[in-house]
């Protein structure tokens, strides 16, 4: 398991994917302020401003996908490998992760869509626990499985190999005790 168990390294993740989640924040911001100075307009549209933030959610749900997908690659990669049981419980918590943020982003574009009058946007129960339940949830499971606690006691792949290899001597070595 390495930077080779991936398509992309990780310098790559890390400016594809942040690049992609700033840039999604920063169109639903831009929509955000169209809305917000549209309705304080007399007969002020409200929609292009919504429209902009639904394309930011729609572009942060996409990259999302891309992102998953790219993690279910990894995943097939190293599914011939044996993992250590704290880097099992990282990629679980990492898929609980991503599916909170997941539903709560297509939460929102519905509540957006369905406009400033509508149904979800109106209803306070739906926000609490769709939007702050779920990224409560998202983040907390990292506070629970805190993942440079599970990193720092996981082997380095060098130690690993280094520690097989002594095994497999070691083992040799027995043998021709053995033998003797």
């Amino acid at each position: 398991m390495g930077p080779t168990s991936s398509p992309l390294t990780p310098k790559m993740y890390l400016l594809i994917f942040c690049t992609c989640d700033v840039l999604s924040l920063v169109i639903q911001a831009i929509g955000g302020g169209l809305a917000s100075s549209a309705s304080s307009e007399v007969n002020g549209d409200t929609k292009p401003g919504t429209d902009t933030m639904v394309a930011g959610i729609v572009f942060q749900l996409a990259s999302i996908t891309v992102f998953v997908y790219f993690f279910f690659v990894f995943l097939k990669c190293i599914q011939s490998q044996v993992l250590p049981r704290n880097l099992k419980i990282l990629v679980l918590a990492a898929c609980f992760s991503v599916v909170m943020i997941y539903v709560r982003s297509i939460y929102r574009m519905v509540e957006l869509l369905q406009g400033w009058d509508g149904y979800l946007i109106t209803h306070q129960v739906y926000f609490v626990v769709l939007d702050g339940a779920l990224m409560v949830a998202a983040v907390g499971v990292f506070n629970v499985w805190n993942p440079g606690w599970l990193l720092m006691s996981t082997p380095k792949p060098l130690e690993s190999e280094e520690m097989e290899l002594r095994n497999n001597e070691s083992r040799k070595l027995q043998g021709s005790s053995l033998d003797s």
